[in-house]
């Protein structure tokens, strides 16, 4: 009986021993950046433990991590980075993370008589490339990338950029519809001029999807049908002399 209360005690004491052994908790930990700059909003997932983080505004992470455990980085726009965190890694890991964009190869195409437009599409997407290059996650791409979802949702970074996109596109078509809805074209279409012809064309906006598609008989052909309907009632705006005191 004896020895059977000592073996207890015994097992007692080693599995208290066990139960007390600290447990220092490991982070990988340090800023993301791409050529100097500090990104924020960048995915970081640990593939084992399924644990994530997400930069803050000035480029800092810290991610729970242990020995041999494999990181993946992830930022819309950017190319994807697995790291793998050090086996004899005893306490935090200090690394800083560096992105490099995505390259998109193109075919080569031989580019000639460029019209105005084009040219100033061009030079506007070289400008304004890379902002315009960050996809904005929703709908159905939502599901797959979550934490990427919530990190744009709560940064006014993220929404300023959402914003400027929105607006880049709708300028964008407004600038290839005066392109080609022109008040020249419309001429060569309609018997009207001036003021008059000014007046026809705002009362017949055309849409962006139409401006893009329609061949120029498409387009004359439209314009002539307007005008056949406009010419029934005129839209003509009336002004009058203010009167004299």
């Amino acid at each position: 009986m004896v020895k059977k209360q000592y073996l207890l005690s015994i097992g007692i004491l080693l599995w208290s021993c066990f139960l007390y052994v600290p447990a220092t908790a490991q982070h990988m930990y340090g800023s993301i950046y791409d050529d100097g700059l500090t990104l924020d909003n960048v995915v970081l997932t640990n593939l084992n433990s399924g644990n994530g983080s997400i930069s803050d505004a000035k480029g800092l992470y810290r991610l729970s991590c242990r020995a041999g455990d494999s990181i993946r980085v992830s930022l819309i726009g950017y190319n994807d980075v697995i790291l793998y965190v050090p086996t004899s890694l005893k306490g935090d890991y200090f690394r800083n993370i560096e992105l490099k964009p995505m390259s998109y190869m193109l075919e080569s195409v031989e580019v000639s008589a460029l019209t105005p437009y084009q040219r100033d599409s061009m030079a506007r997407r070289n400008l304004y490339g890379q902002p315009l290059s960050r996809e904005w996650v929703s709908g159905p791409k939502a599901i797959f990338s979550p934490m990427t979802y919530f990190a744009q949702k709560v940064s006014k970074k993220a929404k300023q950029r959402r914003a400027f996109q929105l607006n880049y596109g709708n300028w964008e078509n407004q600038q290839f519809i005066d392109s080609r809805y022109t008040k020249e074209f419309v001429g060569t279409v309609v018997p009207l001029q001036g003021d008059t012809l000014a007046y026809f064309m705002n009362a017949y906006p055309i849409a962006p999807d139409f401006a893009r598609a329609a061949t120029d008989l498409e387009l004359k052909m439209w314009i002539k049908y307007n005008y056949l309907e406009w010419v029934k009632k005129p839209e003509i705006p009336v002004f009058t002399s203010p009167k004299r005191k």
